[in-house]
């Protein structure tokens, strides 16, 4: 058996769309998963559930997958904070759950992180390469199958409920001429133009 295939369905389909296997993604899959269960929603067709993420690691792939939340939809919410945090809000109720991962005592890190370092540096061995995979591997297994409170802290939490995408006029920038949402674009020199222009790109 492929070890990809001891797992659920929907994270083997969270590592399709993503493209690999990574511990990121593991821990991705496992906070929607925990928050899936604290409120008892599954993956949104639209906008009933929201998902504001703070960071824009592997670990949001999964949260696409396993919970609907995108940017086309407009309930996936980015915060470039750089941390494992994520908070789900169910727009039916207004309950909220923010699931943080604490990290520390995933299986094999120090090792993980000190081949890692030899990898990166060109310094490992097959032999270290092989045992950073197996390392990996054993944290994504411990991460995916362990209780939630395990590995993660979990909690509801009150927030401000985001708000509904809207559709918005788009019209072209008068100086590249690309069709632009109005509300991003800006007033320059008697001229309406989109933000790249205004930042003078190429």
């Amino acid at each position: 058996m492929d070890f990809i295939e001891q797992f659920p369905e929907d994270f083997q389909a969270a590592v399709r769309f993503h493209g690999h296997l990574c511990l990121g993604l593991a821990i991705g899959y496992a906070a929607a998963k925990a928050a899936a269960s604290r409120l008892d929603v599954g993956a949104s067709p639209d906008e009933e559930v929201v998902a504001i993420v703070e960071n824009d690691s592997c670990a949001v792939d999964a949260v696409q997958v396993v919970l609907g939340c995108t940017f086309g939809k407009g309930n996936l919410v980015f915060r470039d904070w750089g941390k494992q945090v994520f908070t789900f809000v169910e727009r039916g109720t207004g309950r909220a759950v923010r699931v943080s991962f604490r990290g520390g005592e995933t299986p094999g890190r120090e090792d993980r992180r000190s081949l890692k370092e030899q990898i990166d540096s060109g310094q490992a061995g097959e032999a270290d390469k092989k045992r950073w995979e197996a390392l990996t591997r054993n944290a994504i297994m411990a991460i995916i199958r362990a209780p939630s409170d395990e590995f993660f802290e979990v909690k509801e939490v009150n927030v401000p409920m985001p708000p509904l995408a809207s559709i918005v006029m788009t019209t072209p920038c008068d100086l590249c001429g690309e069709l632009t949402m109005t509300t991003k674009m800006v007033f320059r020199g008697g001229r309406t133009i989109c933000q790249g222009c205004a930042l003078g790109r190429d």
